[in-house]
């Protein structure tokens, strides 16, 4: 999957430049700009992590779990949180320029701390497509409206110019990967507690 990434990130590259001369001429307009400012503040970490919580009373109440609850929060908190932190690792490592510095898309400068130089990946569309992950597991009638969210936030930070293209393809890979190995990690401490539940309701059953 990884070589498969790599293989349409290298056929993306020359677009970069492309879709960012193409998008110029309308980055400034009335409705780039309020979407550029609708996605930044729909896809920071703390906004996205208030739906998290805001949408776990729903989840109690459409199942009356409160075991399925507590994994929804804890998983949706450490793929955000682990999502974040290696976007943020990543793009002080690879220190690639921003759109609108107007230097080459790949003319990187690592291990620089200013924002300039911190294009890829996008921390926005990762968090987004992270949680939307989670979201599309737990809410499944729902996929369709959280993709539509990440999409947004996703397509709002390259009206804005804020990213490249590859930013946001390398964002939604990392967002997958990470989220995906959150969600198919065993809970021990939440299956001791199942098991246990049951253990002590077959022992009364039985005195």
């Amino acid at each position: 999957m990884c070589i498969l990434a790599l293989v349409v990130l290298s056929l993306i590259v020359p677009l970069d430049r492309l879709l960012y001369n193409v998008l110029l001429p309308v980055s400034n307009s009335k409705f780039a700009t309020l979407w550029a400012h609708a996605a930044d503040f729909l896809g920071n970490g703390a906004v996205l992590m208030l739906l998290v919580v805001f949408l776990a009373p729903l989840l109690y109440w459409s199942q009356r779990d409160s075991h399925k609850c507590i994994h929804y929060l804890i998983r949706a908190t450490v793929a955000l949180v682990m999502t974040g932190l290696s976007s943020q690792v990543l793009k002080f490592l690879i220190g690639r320029p921003r759109p609108g510095t107007g230097l080459d898309s790949w003319h990187i400068n690592p291990f620089c701390i200013e924002n300039d130089f911190h294009s890829f990946p996008s921390g926005h569309a990762a968090s987004a497509f992270s949680v939307a992950v989670i979201l599309c597991r737990y809410f499944p009638c729902l996929k369709y409206l959280w993709l539509a969210m990440a999409i947004f936030i996703s397509l709002g930070r390259l009206v804005g110019q804020s990213h490249f293209l590859t930013d946001l393809a390398g964002s939604v890979l990392i967002a997958f990967l990470i989220t995906d190995a959150v969600l198919n990690i065993k809970w021990r401490h939440g299956s001791f507690l199942f098991v246990r539940d049951h253990a002590i309701k077959d022992k009364a059953e039985c005195a």
